[in-house]
């Protein structure tokens, strides 16, 4: 598949993705368009009030681009607005700036075939890697998140509002726990859609870091979507998380900035 393929699917990927738990929290608000997408999850945490998917023209459309920051200024809700490689990178981001907002990622877009690659890596010793599938791991998978990252309850609050859509046998949403003993150390989310299993969220418990333990989640959720017939994987990632990548066949194919 060529480079503009993949990125297309990655940022369809990545637009899914953003709207899909908001879309059943009974306090958020969702509104896409073919040239934009708002998610507002009702929730005070950027990571999951997101505004992208622009093609925005940054002359003609700067009244849209400023309407869509102020709806959640006017709520005083933390946003991100997410440049991907084929909806504004470069163009829009002066706009942005005069706005007030400033970059606080500029990341590298990579991605592997699934169809012929033998996965590399081997599962951790001691690590039992489970893919969520009731509400108790749900509630697991949120506390090692909510650990790993500053503390901030609101994720906890967005995974148990959004639970069923997760758990649901045909979500795309797919989460992964792993476990030393009966202890969930490490978490990972993927999200399945348009062809490619994208990586989003890894985190593991303080006590285990550096031991492999994401890398082993990931072998077993890119082992699971070429089971499941997917052709390719993705991720975004910074320049100096870059090479760890390459080890597992990963390749660059372009850049995605958040703004805030």
């Amino acid at each position: 598949m060529d480079r503009a393929a993949i990125l297309k699917a990655f940022e369809a990927n990545l637009w899914d993705r953003a709207a899909f738990l908001p879309r059943v929290r009974k306090d958020a608000v969702v509104e896409e368009t073919s040239d934009l997408l708002l998610v507002d999850s009702g929730l005070a945490n950027a990571a999951f009030n997101t505004i992208g998917k622009s093609s925005l023209h940054p002359r003609f459309g700067s009244d849209r681009v400023e309407a869509a920051i102020k709806h959640f200024k006017t709520k005083k809700l933390p946003f991100t607005w997410i440049i991907g490689p084929l909806s504004g990178h470069g163009a829009l981001e002066p706009t942005l700036k005069g706005f007030g907002l400033s970059c606080a990622e500029d990341e590298w877009v990579m991605a592997m075939s699934l169809d012929t690659v033998n996965i590399p890596g081997t599962i951790p010793q001691g690590l039992d890697v489970k893919r969520v599938t009731n509400a108790t791991q749900v509630e697991q998978f949120a506390e090692v998140l909510t650990a790993a990252a500053p503390a901030d309850e609101t994720i906890k609050t967005f995974y148990t509002d959004t639970k069923e859509a997760i758990i649901a046998p045909a979500s795309p949403l797919r989460l992964y726990i792993g476990y030393v003993g009966s202890e969930p150390v490490a978490i990972m989310e993927a999200f399945s859609a348009h062809g490619i299993l994208n990586f989003y969220q890894m985190a593991s418990a303080a006590s285990v870091r550096g031991k492999g333990y994401t890398a082993g989640l990931m072998l077993t959720a890119l082992k699971d979507a070429k089971k499941a017939g997917l052709r390719l994987a993705s991720l975004q990632t910074p320049e100096a998380s870059r090479a760890a990548y390459e080890r597992f066949g990963f390749k660059p194919a372009g850049r995605i900035a958040s703004y805030r």
